[in-house]
């Protein structure tokens, strides 16, 4: 991957983030993804328990990391089961802005979530439980489609 896909550019420009903390990011983001890309299919429609498999990987990842990782799940799955019709298989989390923790809630208004090969905007709001291994509660609000010729600054895909 290029520095310019994280918004670092040769000249010394960046978009709205430093660019380490949006490299290291998505680069600790990228091994988490591929662990949720497998769990997926593993995880029944919107439960928040999951078999031994899933949860013996999650227990691997770094708490926050975890905690993403099983907001992510829980929202592609409550997705699935409110507008079976979009079918999401991707979510970044931190799409187009930083995500805010506070406690043992993650908020953001710049989540993407991918349905049908077109991304779109998500605000959400995900508790859980302190061990970051259980969403508790779980609300969203899906956005307009992102323009696709905005994808690669946000560091988006087909």
């Amino acid at each position: 991957m290029s520095i310019e896909r994280f918004g670092c550019y040769p000249d010394g420009s960046s978009d709205r983030y430093e660019c380490s903390n949006r490299m290291r990011t998505r680069v600790s983001l990228a091994a988490a993804g591929a662990l949720a890309y497998s769990l997926v299919a593993s995880v029944p429609a919107y439960a928040f328990s999951y078999d031994r498999r899933t949860e013996a990987a999650l227990r691997k990842l770094e708490p926050e990391t975890r905690f993403n990782q099983v907001c992510d799940l829980a929202a592609m799955e409550k997705i699935r089961k409110n507008e079976p019709e979009l079918k999401p298989d991707r979510m970044a989390i931190d799409a187009l802005a930083e995500p805010e923790r506070k406690g043992d809630t993650l908020s953001g208004t710049g989540a993407a979530v991918r349905a049908g090969g077109v991304w779109r905007r998500l605000a959400f709001t995900c508790s859980a439980t302190p061990d970051r291994m259980t969403v508790t509660a779980l609300r969203y609000t899906l956005g307009a489609p992102i323009p696709e010729q905005d994808w690669e600054r946000y560091g988006l895909w087909r």
